[in-house]
Formats: C-alpha cells, structure tokens, sequence
C-alpha cells in the first residue's frame, strides 16, 4: 500500500468526525462525558487566556461540554487517580446566558 492512500484514508477519517461533530452537535461516541471533559481541559490548559474569551481552564470545559448538550451535572471528573474540578452549570450560565435552555 502506497504510504499517501493511508495518509488520505486517516484524513477522510477525521474529516467525516469533525463534519458529524460540527452539523449535528454531537459528541465523539466512543467517549463517555467525563473523557469528553478532560480532553476540553487539556485543550483549554494549551490556550492562553485570551483565546479561552477570559475564561479559566475549568471554565472553557463546561462551556464546551454544555455547547455540545452533555455533562450538565457533571463538576469534577477522575483521571489517573486524581480528581480535577469542572466549573458548574451556573456559574457558566452566568457568564454565558445564551446557553440557557429556552423556557
């Protein structure tokens, strides 16, 4: 197999993941709400404040997982055997109140 057929064949992989999770707001099936959650802090933990809009680290991770419709209950999560906070549905709802479900 020619190297470039696997190169396209990952790429089309992710493209396909990112277009599903894009259109239809869903998140990576294959991850529970808590993985979901981590891998926003890792991401949240590269960006500098800026690019988090002022948020802190814990607050960019709830926001992406209510952006996606999960974790709504979820405020600390458990990765290798230590507990890491996540910032509370309230206190983003505050900050952020177009997040809001509509009443």
């Amino acid at each position: 197999m020619h190297k470039n057929k696997a190169i396209v064949a990952i790429a089309r992989r992710l493209l396909v993941s990112i277009w599903h999770i894009l259109t239809k707001r869903e998140p990576n099936q294959h991850l529970d709400e808590e993985g979901i959650a981590y891998k926003m802090l890792i991401w949240a933990w590269a960006m500098d404040e800026d690019s988090r809009k002022g948020m802190t680290p814990q607050q960019f991770a709830k926001y992406g997982l209510l952006r996606l419709g999960v974790g709504q209950d979820l405020e600390r999560i458990e990765r290798g055997g230590a507990f890491r906070r996540i910032a509370s549905t309230a206190e983003i709802l505050a900050l952020k109140p177009e997040l809001a479900p509509p009443r």
